[in-house]
């Protein structure tokens, strides 16, 4: 049975667990993570600001789909990211949720919302940049893409992007993933990335 841990990361803290930034950040929120089934939600807001729309297109604000797929291959980064994580603060004797509690105290922090506990934010941030891997190991690579453009996005539409762990052989990883505008999908498929994420005292199954 699968347990939905909320968590409502903002983008000051997707920035700490991600290399990437803007332009080419393409994940702003997380919304949600399911450890058992292996699955997360996260989002992107699309602003008519977007440096790419200066030349794609002039007079139309059409997203362009690779973003899109860009945004679901992130957002498999991070669900193997949160999910390693988590194994790994157990596996030192920790409870997991108190990885998700310090994440979510850090997003009080920079949201500047009441009951923001700062000594427990650098004691967190300290482990987490220990627990973490280098920049280059967390970008990881991409074996297989295999997704189809279902509809168009454009300015001022909210990406929901769906990803789910199917299945991990070796060193490869498969994702299925989904992004969708107001509940329509308007891309689907499934994500290989090579699983080079390595942490101190995590064991690979």
């Amino acid at each position: 049975m699968s347990t939905t841990i909320e968590l409502s990361l903002g983008p000051d803290v997707v920035q700490r667990l991600l290399p990437h930034r803007r332009p080419f950040l393409m994940v702003d929120r997380v919304e949600s993570l399911e450890r058992g089934d292996g699955r997360l939600r996260a989002s992107r807001a699309i602003s008519s600001n977007e440096p790419v729309f200066e030349g794609h297109f002039p007079g139309l604000h059409l997203w362009p789909g690779v973003y899109t797929i860009e945004g679901m291959g992130q957002t498999t980064n991070l669900l193997l990211l949160l999910l390693e994580l988590a194994k790994g603060w157990e596996e030192i004797g920790r409870d997991a949720e108190s990885l998700f509690e310090g994440l979510r105290n850090l997003e009080r922090g920079c949201r500047l919302e009441p009951g923001f506990r700062p000594a427990d934010a650098r004691t967190f941030e300290a482990a987490l940049a220990e627990a973490l891997p280098t920049t280059a190991s967390r970008m990881g690579m991409s074996a297989a893409v295999d997704v189809k453009l279902l509809a168009p996005v454009f300015a001022g539409d909210r990406l929901d992007y769906t990803c789910t762990l199917v299945r991990i052989l070796d060193d490869l990883v498969r994702f299925d993933v989904e992004a969708a505008v107001r509940g329509r999908l308007v891309a689907r498929g499934v994500m290989t990335g090579k699983r080079d994420i390595v942490f101190p005292g995590v064991v690979r199954k």
